[in-house]
């Protein structure tokens, strides 16, 4: 064997070894920085302090598939392909909050069910909110000839995460009040201090 040939397989087998310590976050995070997710049918979106989401167009909606920490150089699945939340569990929902929803919503929920429009907003001191639609309005039914509208009302409930995709406050129904994002939003920002 020729020193040449030696030499290329230490190399393949340190790059080999190197790659067998990473964690799945930081194989995932490579992953997601080739060409292949620069394009359709996926689209990277900045949210500031060095993150940004990877969302995928299904049933011609954008959807959250991954988190992106360029810090920790680490990427998050959000969402998987099913449309159900990955990084949430249920006990990262406020039940006693949503138990005057609809069984739909409340069965929606439990099933961790990301179907309708839902986003994850621009992080601020560490933080971001995530808006989580259980129950679109009845527009959404509608198709482009106005027909199919039903009575439903959107019901969305709210968390924050971190920049490691988990929940620092748990998901809730707001009380008619938008404040109470400001509240969340502080008790977000304390934990991960």
């Amino acid at each position: 064997m020729k020193w040449k040939d030696l030499f290329k397989k230490k190399l393949v087998k340190a790059e080999a070894e190197k790659m067998s310590y990473e964690s799945d976050e930081e194989k995932l995070y490579k992953v997601l920085n080739s060409d292949e997710y620069k394009n359709r049918p996926y689209e990277y979106s900045d949210l500031s302090e060095g993150m940004a989401v990877i969302n995928e167009t299904m049933w011609g909606w954008w959807r959250p598939r991954f988190l992106i920490n360029h810090n920790t150089k680490r990427a998050y699945e959000f969402m998987d392909k099913g449309q159900s939340l990955v990084t949430v569990t249920t006990n990262d929902i406020d039940w006693d909050s949503l138990k005057n929803l609809p069984k739909d919503a409340i069965d929606r929920a439990r099933a961790l069910s990301f179907h309708f429009p839902s986003f994850i907003h621009r992080f601020e001191n560490g933080v971001a909110r995530v808006s989580w639609q259980l129950n679109p309005d009845g527009r959404y039914y509608m198709d482009e000839d106005g027909f199919g509208m039903t009575a439903d009302e959107e019901i969305t409930i709210y968390g924050f995460i971190d920049q490691n995709a988990k929940v620092v406050v748990k998901f809730r129904i707001l009380n008619e009040s938008y404040r109470e994002l400001d509240k969340m939003r502080k008790e977000a920002e304390e934990k991960v201090k």
